[in-house]
Parts: structure tokens; C-alpha cells; sequence
């Protein structure tokens, strides 16, 4: 447990210390968006193979209506997904607004929540 002067002593340390600029690593903000985005629009391509997997599986065994249904999410999911890169409403002609933006992100992470759901239990009935 520390109390004030053991607080203040390590504050007095920590600003006499010298930092080297080796050490130091630069990384931006943009930078940092720019590889989550990179990370989650990979990690969605990796869902739409999967994906497909399972339709054509489906099909093979005469299961149309169920590849019907993931194919119906995937489309959704990428109008969706389209919607929030350009900022535009679902007509092409507006900007979206932040209460339209949080709505479509909500129904975003809802369909991608389904196909993951369908592509686990048709995935695992295949194995």
C-alpha cells in the first residue's frame, strides 16, 4: 500500500528518468482504426467462405431453403456493411445520421450473430 510521499518520491523518479526514443513506439490513432478494420473485415471474408461452405454443402443435400436462408444473411450483412463504409441511408442519397448509424450497426451485429449461429449448427451436423 502507498501512501503520499511514496507516491510523490515515485513521481520525482519517473520525472528525472530518461526515456529512450528507441524505446518509444509511435503508433497513431488512425493507425490503430485502420488495423481493427483490417482485423474485422478479414475475420468477415473468413465467415463469408465458411459461409458458402455450408451453402453448398446445404445444396448438396437438397436442403434449399436453409442455404437459401444463409445466402438471404449474407446479402443483408454486406448491404449493411456497405451502408456504414460510405455513410449513406439504405436509399444512397442522404448521410446517415448518428441514431440511423448506431440502428444499423445493432442489426449489423444481429445478422452476423444468425449466419455465425446457422453456420455452427449446420457445420457441426456435417462433421
Amino acid at each position: 500500500m502507498k501512501d503520499a510521499i511514496d507516491k510523490r518520491n515515485e513521481r520525482e523518479r519517473i520525472a528525472r528518468s530518461i526515456v529512450k526514443r528507441s524505446n518509444v513506439i509511435y503508433t497513431s490513432k488512425e493507425e490503430l482504426e485502420r488495423r481493427a478494420q483490417e482485423e474485422k473485415h478479414q475475420q468477415m471474408q473468413e465467415e463469408r467462405v465458411v459461409a458458402e461452405e455450408v451453402v453448398q454443402k446445404l445444396k448438396d443435400e437438397q436442403n434449399n431453403k436453409m442455404a437459401m436462408e444463409i445466402q438471404r444473411l449474407l446479402a443483408e450483412r454486406e448491404m449493411l456493411e456497405r451502408q456504414l463504409e460510405t455513410g449513406m441511408d439504405a436509399s444512397g442519397k442522404r448521410p446517415m445520421s448518428g441514431v440511423t448509424q448506431e440502428r444499423v450497426e445493432a442489426i449489423l451485429s444481429e445478422k452476423s450473430k444468425q449466419l455465425q449461429e446457422l453456420i455452427a449448427a449446420h457445420a457441426v451436423e456435417g462433421r
